[in-house]
């Protein structure tokens, strides 16, 4: 029997997603430095011309966000752009403020650094000096074809809102939801992802890229008069198996090899979360995907690894909080990318790998963390990492007048969240598993548990009447099989809300654990009683009832299950073998196949149908 838990997990977790805005991938191969440091003219005495000495280097670290359509406040694509900005770009490099290229030096080797070199700042400032002045057209590299401001060039495919989302002047934070679905015929490979913000992007504080393939974010966003839909927490939408795809200010696109491309079905949506900061007056947001596809199939399936703290607690005034975690690798493994992640209180970054010999591995440090400048950061060569290897990560935040970032003056004391005024501490790293995977995947559930655990009982401390933390916080316990702390949170969940569908619902599935099938039927119906269009309790419910023998009670809600959640694949397995057994095969085989189609990989789903082809092929 199927029984079904992760949705109803996801929709209790509220208050501790993570709301991570990086993206693992290869970056692009960028303009090559034809100036080489220092233009041909600059060797031979020659004035130092745009066109041969400076648009090598603009090209190389700048046009990414100087461009029309780009972020960065003017475009730096033509002469007379650069001429402009020429005593900014002098300044800007003499000081390294800019290009913005957070790594320090021996802390990682990475793919397309955008460092310039002592002998680029000094060409640049000779430039100005002297005037900035062009030179010869046809010295002029020729500029990467970007496809109608697609970074990337043109994308293979472009999906993009149909009407602009308005969001209202206000105060708050909103968290908007929309869906973008993806026209294909067949399954494609996605081997890049580029956003284009558009307009709106001055109010986007991250988004990130989710795909749903149950048909729950339509309906949603049918039932909401608006663009979208409101939520935090998507249950019914996940990220590509070992990729997180997102965006925030000052992020690179990124490509990835053929070999970790990730999958995109037909029928299958793209749901666009994106964080709207506050605005002073109306915007009108209406950003746009690019996909660009590999012409293969993958051969290789990324993980990834977090580091993080959901325990946090900044005192107001505190000038170097200091928050640490780490994690010992089960295996081997290649790590391919590391993406840190922090607000505006984030000062310092390092991580390292502790090697099971004693040696050190710098993999990231970044000393002046902004979060406008966040990026993720491929290495030039994947990092290989034995069985036994201790990695370890020291993030610092700064809370004190000090700040010039910090969003409240004066200081407040600031916790785990997704807000912008809230603060988060996590280290994603993108590897490939080098041994069994399983054994990686398991030990990554534990310490995911176990982070989320902290985070709720922080939570909890703060705010012990907050009923949706104390059933979250249970939901942990339950996964790693506490159950009679599980069972004490889901009791004082009820006693706080006692109309709180899914506290009674995952009393159902403390019952099942401690063997009382009776306790979990009754806990199944009160959260149908109190939701009657909870799929999950539906399935759930439907599994008892088979095993007790109340096949049509069972057929009916199974029947509800995937009338609520046309996606669920657990539902129309659990009602195909029903009817199977009853007989009504051709009926089953439809299940069967929607039970496949919802989920491709489950070789149950697959020997389900198989049998049930078989049986209806010995009938005939």
């Amino acid at each position: 029997m199927r029984y079904s838990c992760g949705s109803a997990y996801g929709r209790v977790v509220r208050a501790v997603a993570a709301a991570t805005v990086v993206v693992v991938g290869i970056l692009p191969a960028s303009v090559g430095r034809a100036a080489g440091g220092s233009g041909t003219g600059e060797q031979a005495g020659a004035p130092v011309t745009f066109t041969r000495d400076v648009a090598p280097i603009l090209l190389a670290n700048c046009v990414g966000c100087h461009r029309p359509g780009g972020i960065g406040p003017f475009s730096l694509t033509t002469y007379e752009d650069a001429r402009g900005q020429a005593a900014g770009i002098a300044a800007a490099t003499a000081a390294r403020r800019m290009p913005p290229w957070k790594p320090v030096r021996g802390h990682g080797r990475f793919r397309n650094e955008r460092r310039l070199t002592d002998s680029e700042i000094a060409l640049l400032a000779r430039w100005t000096a002297t005037g900035a002045p062009e030179g010869d057209p046809a010295d002029l590299p020729a500029a990467p074809a970007t496809g109608d401001g697609w970074q990337l060039g043109t994308p293979d495919l472009v999906v993009a809102m149909d009407t602009p989302f308005r969001l209202s002047a206000g105060r708050t934070d909103v968290y908007r939801n929309f869906v973008l679905p993806a026209d294909l015929d067949s399954r494609r490979w996605v081997r890049a992802v580029e956003l284009r913000p558009g307009g709106g992007g001055r109010v986007i504080h991250h988004a990130r890229i989710l795909l749903d393939v149950t048909g729950t974010a339509r309906s949603l966003d049918a039932e909401d008069a608006e663009p979208g839909y409101d939520g935090l927490m998507l249950d019914h939408a996940r990220f590509p198996a070992g990729h997180f795809l997102g965006w925030a200010p000052g992020k690179t696109p990124v490509e990835l090899p053929e070999q970790i491309a990730w999958p995109l079905d037909p029928g299958t949506d793209l749901v666009l979360q994106l964080h709207l900061l506050p605005a002073r007056e109306p915007v009108h947001v209406q950003p746009a995907i690019g996909l660009h596809f590999a012409d293969r199939p993958a051969t290789l399936t990324p993980v990834s690894v977090l580091l993080t703290s959901k325990a946090i607690r900044i005192p107001a005034g505190e000038p170097t909080h200091v928050i640490e975690d780490s994690y010992r690798l089960p295996i081997a493994v290649d790590v391919l990318g590391i993406a840190p992640h922090m607000h505006y209180l984030g000062r310092q970054v390092e991580a390292r790998a502790t090697l099971p010999d004693g040696r050190e591995e710098p993999l990231l440090r970044i000393d002046d963390w902004d979060f406008n400048w966040q990026d993720e950061y491929r290495y030039r060569e994947p990092v290989h990492l034995p069985a036994g290897t201790r990695l370890r990560v020291r993030f610092t935040f700064d809370n004190s007048t000090g700040n010039p970032r910090n969003p409240t003056s004066p200081p407040v004391t600031v916790g785990f969240g997704p807000r912008a005024g809230d603060e988060m501490a996590e280290l994603m790293l993108q590897v490939l598993p080098v041994g069994d995977p399983g054994v990686l995947a398991r030990s990554l559930a534990l310490k995911r548990a176990r982070d989320d655990i902290l985070g709720y009982q922080s939570l909890l401390r703060a705010d012990p009447a907050d009923h949706v933390n104390h059933a979250a916080l249970a939901v942990r316990y339950l996964d790693v099989g506490q159950v009679a702390l599980a069972r004490e949170h889901l009791e004082r969940a009820v006693a706080l809300a006692p109309d709180f569908p899914d506290a009674h619902y995952n009393l159902g599935g403390v019952a099942l654990a401690e063997g009382d099938t009776a306790a979990a039927i009754a806990a199944y119906r009160q959260a149908i009683a109190l939701r009657p269009d909870y799929p999950e309790a539906h399935n759930n419910l439907g599994g008892l009832l088979t095993a007790t023998g109340a096949l049509d009670e069972a057929l009916v809600h199974y029947r509800l299950a995937v009338r609520f959640d046309p996606g669920h694949a657990g539902a129309h397995y659990n009602l195909a073998n029903v009817l199977l057994a009853r007989g009504e095969t051709e009926d089953a085989i439809r299940h069967y196949r929607l039970a496949q189609e919802a989920a491709p990989d489950d070789p149950d789903m697959a020997s389900g149908l198989a049998r049930a082809l078989a049986l209806a092929g010995n009938r005939a």
